[in-house]
């Protein structure tokens, strides 16, 4: 749906925050903390990013871009070129790190990673739950949103390395009581060093983490392999230096795609048949019958049949 960018607001040197809505005003689909939208610019560059605003805002909503040194494109061209007035294309609001129930919540986030978590916490805070925030920075002037923060309490934490050094996630982790689930959201060495203390967790809590890059992993070199949608009567073979996505769609297979990197979930599809190698970064367990078809692929020697 094309929305119009209504206000751009400069956060940090480096993140600014976008109030998009219809042209008429109209309401918006509806939203929980934790979901995202697929933003699509006129470069036909598309990207996803969190909202950080206030879901009973009915006829707006508000992300947060960051300036990446090495953009692909998107971050460039909304920090160069987009306006106010301006026109982006929105998919409907997506969740993929919703707030489950919970005794308690640690929420945690560093540098952009702050988005949803924003809005995690205001939700928190307005239904009386029991949870407290901690955001990470390097520098003061570096977080985004730092008025709303403040005006959480005492609850929300602001942790800045450069003055404090850097923060302790084993000494934050193991200090929560039984039950408290944590969210988090930045960075792969954030999310990776809190991945690597989930031995430390209490009893009953669990860590939920939201990725905007890849974990880092090692697999074994491309094989190819055989694939058919099966809703679609199409079967395809799957070279080495090719995706399971781009082999579908080059066949005729319509599959949505966006990241393209196995972080969005906007390509899941059901496994039939076949036994997956999982490379993406929202699977959790390895017999998970969902492919994302942008990085995964079937397992040495087996083929999938796909409900597609």
């Amino acid at each position: 749906m094309p929305l119009v960018v209504r206000e751009i607001t400069r956060q940090t040197a480096d993140i600014v925050s976008l109030r998009l809505q219809h042209v008429d005003g109209s309401p918006l689909p509806a939203w929980r903390p934790g979901a995202h939208i697929d933003l699509q610019l006129v470069t036909r560059h598309e990207r996803q990013y969190s909202l950080c605003g206030d879901p009973d805002d009915a006829t707006s909503y508000r992300i947060a871009v960051r300036r990446e040194e090495l953009s692909r494109g998107g971050s460039h061209y909304i920090h160069a070129f987009l306006r106010e007035g301006g026109t982006v294309w929105v998919r409907p609001p997506r969740n993929l790190f919703e707030l489950g129930e919970a005794p308690a919540y640690l929420l945690l986030a560093a540098g952009i990673g702050v988005t949803p978590i924003l809005s995690m916490a205001r939700h928190l805070a307005s239904v009386g739950a029991d949870w407290r925030m901690i955001v990470a920075a390097r520098h003061a002037d570096g977080v985004a949103f730092a008025d709303e923060i403040a005006a959480l309490g005492h609850r929300a934490e602001v942790h800045v390395s450069g003055t404090r050094g850097r923060l302790d996630l084993a000494a934050v982790i193991g200090s929560i009581a039984p039950g408290t689930d944590v969210y988090a959201c930045g960075p792969a060495a954030f999310t990776d060093a809190l991945l690597d203390l989930t031995p430390m967790l209490p009893s009953g809590s669990g860590i939920h983490l939201e990725r905007f890059e890849p974990r880092r992993r090692a697999f074994a070199p491309n094989e190819p392999f055989t694939a058919t949608a099966a809703r679609s009567g199409v079967t395809v073979e799957v070279p080495a230096a090719r995706s399971l996505l781009e082999s579908l769609r080059g066949a005729g297979v319509a599959v949505s795609g966006s990241c393209l990197r196995g972080v969005c979930g906007s390509c899941a599809l059901p496994v039939r048949e076949g036994a997956v190698e999982h490379r993406d970064s929202l699977t959790t367990d390895d017999d998970s019958r969902t492919i994302y078809p942008c990085v995964s692929r079937a397992r040495a020697g087996s083929s999938l049949v796909l409900d597609a």
